[in-house]
């Protein structure tokens, strides 16, 4: 799998985050970017239930989950979609767990203070040009 996924203002992208707060300003960012298809969940099950999975091809994936571990359900998303690039974000940013977060397939992992320059940074990174048109 490329570390750099292609993205199009029509890319599928998943926000999973228990801080409603944090899926929807993390929800702005990325429509502000461009994007038009951006679901969130603040629930693993209501995530784990839906059929979205199959269509994601970006997903942003908190480490601490009240209901499981972020780290336990990048696995069982990188099972169910491999192409899927799955970027790791948490307040906690041990080494320890953005090593984890990398070996079980995370794209990427980033911090949660300033969220905003962090997803900004990400996409830089990978030249994606925007606002996408």
């Amino acid at each position: 799998m490329s570390l750099k996924p292609q993205l199009t203002k029509r890319s599928n992208i998943i926000i999973i985050d228990d801080e409603e707060a944090t899926v929807n300003f993390a929800a702005v960012i990325l429509k502000e970017i461009g994007f038009e298809r951006v679901m969130t969940f603040t629930s693993v099950k209501k995530f784990t239930d839906s059929d979205l999975i199959f269509n994601a091809e970006l997903i942003f994936l908190d480490i601490n989950l009240h209901d499981m571990s972020g780290l336990v359900l990048l696995a069982w998303i990188k099972v169910k979609r491999p192409s899927a690039a799955v970027v790791m974000f948490s307040g906690d940013t041990r080494i320890e767990l953005v090593k984890e977060a990398k070996k079980l397939g995370a794209t990427s992992f980033l911090s949660k203070l300033e969220l905003d320059k962090n997803i900004r940074k990400l996409f830089n990174k990978w030249n994606v040009d925007y606002p996408l048109v």
